[in-house]
């Protein structure tokens, strides 16, 4: 393990994402320097007021420009991640090939600490391709840190918070459906976590004077169908809707038709994802594992007709 170093200045790699703005709030009360790497950083000019960020544009991604990046980082965290493919943007350049780059770059640039961010359910032999590429990127990094690499995994399960993009896109389908509203494979079986939580996960990830190298599973503490969880963003946002579950077949149909949609609401990939087996290992040590924050204990102060993006501000804020 590398000597643990006082710089404080932490790379986030997709850095001005979800769970990265975040992160940022986080570490940044911590007087971290922040280096932020994202696609479009004029998208995101408003976490510059944050003290000691500077960000760069992801549009080199090779290994000499990560090395370059990240030459006098203390710290690395991976947060890219797509949940559809596209031309410019597949399973295997951004979950597989992409984090064996960026491991290197650390081993190669003596960054102290690699936070991988990966998802539950990872599988070289899972049923998607989304699984199997992120598998693909845990070896990696894996196989880094096999050469020395001080590196941590971490697997959440589907994360929800305020601007989260599965409690929010469900939403925008319930709100554009009648009465009924069809689901598709309404028995598969969702564990959800709270953004916060994960953020927690992870600032220990990078604190931790000794951490335990490997992979460790974060997860919410109650497991839903798929009907339950879409029933409570129904409920939370004013709506009443009758869900129709719908059968495999009919699923695989939809599927193959909500892919060609704008923005891909749904792909035949998707579903498989869905449908394949993702549960929190029993062993995971403290604070990893299942976490305390329940959906329906908080998701009303955002998925309430009412909510503002100044009611987002106020909801990360903790206000």
């Amino acid at each position: 393990m590398a000597k643990s170093s006082q710089k404080k200045h932490a790379v986030l790699l997709g850095g001005a994402g979800f769970i990265g703005s975040e992160l940022i709030n986080a570490l940044s009360k911590d007087n971290w320097r922040l280096t932020v790497v994202t696609k479009r950083p004029h998208r995101h000019r408003n976490l510059l007021v944050v003290p000691a960020l500077k960000m760069l544009e992801a549009g080199d991604l090779s290994s000499e420009a990560l090395t370059n990046m990240i030459s006098e980082s203390d710290t690395v965290v991976n947060l890219i991640g797509i949940l559809n493919q596209s031309r410019g943007a597949s399973f295997a350049e951004v979950h597989g090939a992409l984090p064996e780059r960026i491991a290197n770059a650390c081993l190669k640039g003596n960054a102290r600490r690699l936070i991988h961010v990966s998802a539950l359910g990872a599988d070289a032999s899972g049923p998607s391709e989304y699984l199997k590429s992120r598998a693909q990127g845990e070896r990696a990094v894996l196989s880094a840190m096999d050469e020395g690499l001080d590196s941590i995994i971490i697997r959440p399960s589907i994360v929800f918070g305020p601007g989260d993009s599965s409690s929010r896109l469900f939403q925008q389908m319930l709100s554009m459906a009648p009465l009924l509203f069809p689901l598709v494979v309404p028995n598969a079986s969702v564990q959800p976590v709270y953004v916060g939580d994960v953020v927690r996960c992870i600032k220990h990830a990078i604190a931790a004077e000794v951490p335990e190298p490997g992979s460790f599973d974060v997860a919410g503490p109650k497991t839903y169908t798929l009907r339950e969880f879409v029933s409570l963003i129904d409920q939370f946002s004013g709506m009443h809707h009758r869900i129709i579950g719908l059968g495999p077949f009919v699923s695989k149909v939809m599927a193959s038709f909500a892919q060609f949609a704008p923005g891909k609401p749904l792909t035949p990939d998707n579903l498989l994802s869905l449908q394949a087996p993702a549960t929190v290992r029993n062993n995971m040590p403290a604070p990893y594992g299942i976490q305390s924050t329940r959906f329906e204990s908080v998701a009303p102060a955002w998925l309430g007709p009412r909510f503002t993006e100044f009611d987002s501000f106020r909801t990360q804020a903790g206000r």
